[in-house]
């Protein structure tokens, strides 16, 4: 897999969590949406959607973003909140290096 910072709605994409896996990351949202990053003086709040709380047990280093959405989509999900959510979620959790997105090696 190679790093990939341009589109993270690359159908083929492969999103992978670091230093937590996604149900953990999940309920450790707050019921305001949000999460705390980092420890001790370094420890930032940052806001996410409320459906990423839904989004995050799915990351397993194996599904792809076409997959999340497939399988949001048979949640109510539509294509287009999906793409709004995804993009909100890996703007806030990239930054922190909680969240990577990477292509398949050809």
């Amino acid at each position: 897999m190679r790093p990939v910072t341009l589109d993270c709605m690359n159908p083929e994409a492969v999103p992978r969590l670091h230093g937590v896996d996604g149900i953990r990351l999940a309920m450790a949202m707050t019921d305001t949406h949000q999460l705390s990053v980092g420890e001790g003086s370094e420890a930032v709040v940052v806001q996410l959607p409320p459906q990423a709380r839904g989004i995050f047990p799915l990351i397993d280093g194996r599904n792809t973003v076409a997959d999340l959405a497939v399988r949001l989509e048979t949640r109510g999900v539509s294509a287009s909140q999906f793409e709004s959510v995804w993009r909100a979620t890996v703007a806030v959790l990239a930054p922190c290096g909680l969240i990577s997105i990477s292509l398949p090696t050809p």
